[in-house]
């Protein structure tokens, strides 16, 4: 895609909805957002979706992953809102990371069948990931990733944003991805979209804890790597188009610690 056409596409993207605020929380949204050491692991939470950072990546890396998954999630959830559509609400959202600049290997949904009791969001996550990535990168993943839940579910602001636009107890989408760094410096990530019916759970996902043998799970689990050549040209105009609605939609966690 040439770049006047990608700045087209990005033109044509549905703004984000102004979310009226109570006043602590618009309070909190001012706030100035954790300050970031690039050597240790973070993780931030948008609606549905906890990216989790691997040491090494930058604040700037963050926030270009953060802001392309939000805008592209907002815009498949307006395009096909309904559960029974997942599979054209993926594509859409893929397609869109694609005209950003990340590049994709295959853009399937799978039905998965996860033999296991007691199982969690992040567990399901974590049992999807693994054949994607090494032994390092899932044990970094289990760690960041259960770390992250455990503190997004002790703060209302953050479960306010992830369960943002969803139906408590109805089929739920979501995403644990890992982020990483390759040796070139580009951003590396499982798209990590898992679709189940979590309505065991009164509470929604975040809270959702499987008492069947078994869970059967749609995904469209990936390997992308976003081509920082491609997004650089198009970044300017995909931050002054969301940088300041974005702030609604996205929290950053403090750096993980796991002494």
């Amino acid at each position: 895609m040439l770049l006047e056409e990608r700045l087209e596409f990005i033109d044509s993207l549905p703004e984000l909805p102004i979310v009226p605020q109570p006043r602590s929380f618009a309070e909190a949204n001012l706030t100035t957002p954790p300050i970031h050491d690039p050597s240790k692991p973070t993780a931030t939470i948008l609606p549905g979706t906890i990216d989790a950072y691997l040491p090494g990546v930058p604040q700037s890396v963050i926030d270009d992953v953060d802001l392309c998954k939000l805008v592209m999630q907002n815009s498949a959830n307006k395009m096909f809102p309904e559960d029974d559509r997942i599979f054209e609400w993926y594509l859409h959202y893929v397609n869109g990371l694609s005209n950003l600049g990340w590049a994709f290997q295959s853009r399937d949904i799978q039905e998965r069948t996860i033999k296991r009791i007691g199982l969690t969001m992040d567990a399901v996550a974590l049992e999807i990931a693994q054949s994607l990535i090494g032994k390092d990168a899932a044990l970094a993943l289990s760690l960041i990733g259960g770390k992250a839940l455990d503190m997004l579910k002790d703060d209302p602001k953050n479960i306010k944003i992830f369960n943002s636009g969803s139906d408590l107890g109805k089929k739920a989408k979501f995403d644990i991805a890992p982020i990483w760094l390759d040796s070139a410096g580009a951003p590396n990530m499982i798209l990590n979209c898992i679709s189940l019916d979590a309505r065991e759970s009164k509470q929604g996902i975040l809270f959702w804890r499987s008492t069947k043998q078994s869970t059967v799970v749609k995904t469209g689990a990936v390997r992308t790597y976003l081509s920082l050549n491609n997004f650089s040209p198009i970044r300017k105009e995909l931050q002054n188009k969301y940088n300041v609605a974005a702030k609604q939609y996205i929290s950053q966690l403090p750096d993980l610690s796991f002494d």
